[in-house]
């Protein structure tokens, strides 16, 4: 079950960056592009409509996930077979009486106004109302968030677990501005490689520019919670090297400098050539390989983020470590038989 639940959170993580990615690109890339050279232009009613595909798809692959997310944690937690988890009652306990189910339950209620947000004039040429606009950022930025307390963060205390979960927040809202949108900017590209003509460049230039400087402070904060984060949950350099938590989390870095030295590309050669260079053909070049260094990135974060599946399954490098400490007790499974006692920041069990 073990290997199920890794691909459903790494699904379920991937969908939920890709939605808000999506709505974070158009609110301060994509429009501001479009309406800088004409919101009703060929490439803004494509792009518009490939990025609804991806939204609504990421979406429904969110709700799929996320019920089997809670299926696959409430067998877990309770040591029972899948076929058992709504005739003992098991998944309603884990709903009502865990960190993981009143986490669940709120994100499964933010879905609702970001879908009525979204549809249906969302994507249209159309503008949306402010309101709209306001409850579509708000509710993507809240998925994305509640994600941090559901995870190891959530499973300190005190002032330690503030910090912690504040910075693990930041570190996700940080992660779905640069790596959810790093697909719908390649879909930018391709639409503006393939739809020649110079309001197409006009836009891609644009876009291209605003994701530079958003992605250079997204990358920032990625940077800084992830220090913290690593720091919070693997504790020392034995840690860091000496437990499978420690040795995932060097991986995650590494693969994490390897998107940063793809992005320094980006930023440092390609962009200028995009934005400055005089010659038609040395522009598209330069537009085709923005796009595929995007596609590198994204693909390299969908890497990352099946080691954050498997992360997020293993006690933290510190604990493990020091797997000898007692743990507190996590919660009373009221009306149950036994009680839920932690043996992971993200999962419990239910002790007979």
């Amino acid at each position: 079950m073990d290997d199920t639940l890794i691909w459903v959170r790494a699904v379920h993580f991937a969908a939920t960056l890709s939605v808000a990615g999506v709505v974070f690109f158009l609110s301060f890339i994509g429009e501001p592009a479009f309406r800088a050279v004409d919101k009703n232009e060929p490439i803004a009613i494509i792009v518009r409509r490939r990025l609804a595909g991806i939204a609504w798809s990421g979406l429904a692959l969110v709700v799929v996930s996320g019920a089997a997310l809670l299926l696959l944690q409430s067998a877990q937690m309770s040591e029972r077979p899948l076929a058992a988890m709504w005739s003992e009652d098991i998944v309603s306990t884990v709903l009502l009486d865990t960190d993981f189910g009143n986490v669940w339950l709120a994100r499964s209620v933010l879905i609702v106004p970001l879908a009525v947000a979204l549809y249906p004039s969302y994507f249209s040429d159309v503008p949306s109302s402010r309101w709209r606009r306001g409850v579509a950022l708000t509710c993507a930025a809240a998925l994305v968030g509640t994600l941090a307390f559901a995870g190891h963060a959530a499973a300190g205390s005190g002032f330690e677990s503030i910090v912690q979960e504040t910075a693990d927040v930041l570190h996700l809202l940080a992660a779905a501005a640069w790596v959810g949108a790093l697909v719908p900017l390649a879909v930018l590209l391709g639409a503006a490689a393939n739809n020649r003509g110079e309001p197409s460049l006009a836009v891609a230039r644009q876009a291209t520019l605003r994701f530079s400087a958003f992605g250079i402070v997204s990358v920032a904060i990625v940077l800084a919670t992830g220090i913290v984060n690593t720091w919070e949950l693997a504790g020392s350099v034995t840690a860091l090297f000496g437990t499978e938590y420690g040795r995932l989390l060097l991986a995650k870095v590494a693969l994490f400098l390897i998107m940063l030295s793809v992005a320094a590309v980006n930023r440092l050669q390609l962009t200028p050539r995009l934005v400055g260079a005089t010659d038609a053909a040395a522009r598209q070049r330069a537009l085709r390989q923005l796009r595929n260094n995007s596609l590198i990135e994204a693909s390299l974060a969908a890497i990352i983020l099946l080691i954050v599946g498997v992360l997020g399954t293993l006690p933290p490098g510190n604990e493990q470590v020091s797997w000898h400490a007692p743990y507190d007790r996590f919660a009373a499974g009221t009306g149950t038989p036994g009680i839920f006692t932690r043996t992971e920041p993200s999962v419990v069990r239910l002790v007979k």
